[in-house]
């Protein structure tokens, strides 16, 4: 996870804040979510600053590194959460099978191989990783 955090720092722009999962936001279902990563645009906080408790709404990236145990209904449940709080795109990270599911609504999923390219889009346009670099 660590990588992906130095290489998200590393790509972020003044416009964005980086959190890790120490930072939690409040879905509109009121559930406080803690993405192990995640990216939102300053413009959607409180005059453009983290506030000191919880973040109203998803995140505009929510990073989500999930362990073999999860199941995928409840993995699915939290997409659709976030993406109903605001999310623009939601990344779960497999290590076990070295991949990422890249959610770009709820239900348009695109699955990256170790060999291909994670990028930012518009969010993090200098964000580029190939998808096996960031399970070593």
């Amino acid at each position: 996870m660590s990588n992906l955090i130095g290489r998200l720092h590393t790509a972020k722009t003044p416009t964005v804040a980086l959190y890790s999962e120490a930072v939690g936001f409040r879905m509109r279902s009121g559930n406080i979510r803690s993405p192990d990563a995640s990216v939102m645009r300053r413009e959607r906080l409180p005059d453009g600053v983290s506030p000191d408790e919880f973040i109203d709404g998803a995140p505009d990236l929510a990073v989500e590194v999930v362990s073999p145990s999860e199941r995928a209904a409840k993995l699915l449940q939290k997409v659709a959460e976030y993406f109903e709080s605001g999310a623009q795109e939601v990344w779960l990270l497999l290590p076990d099978r070295r991949q990422v599911y890249r959610y770009r609504t709820p239900l348009e999923v695109q699955t990256l191989e170790a060999d291909d390219t994670l990028t930012g889009g518009e969010l993090l346009p200098e964000f580029r990783v190939r998808v096996g670099e960031l399970f070593e």
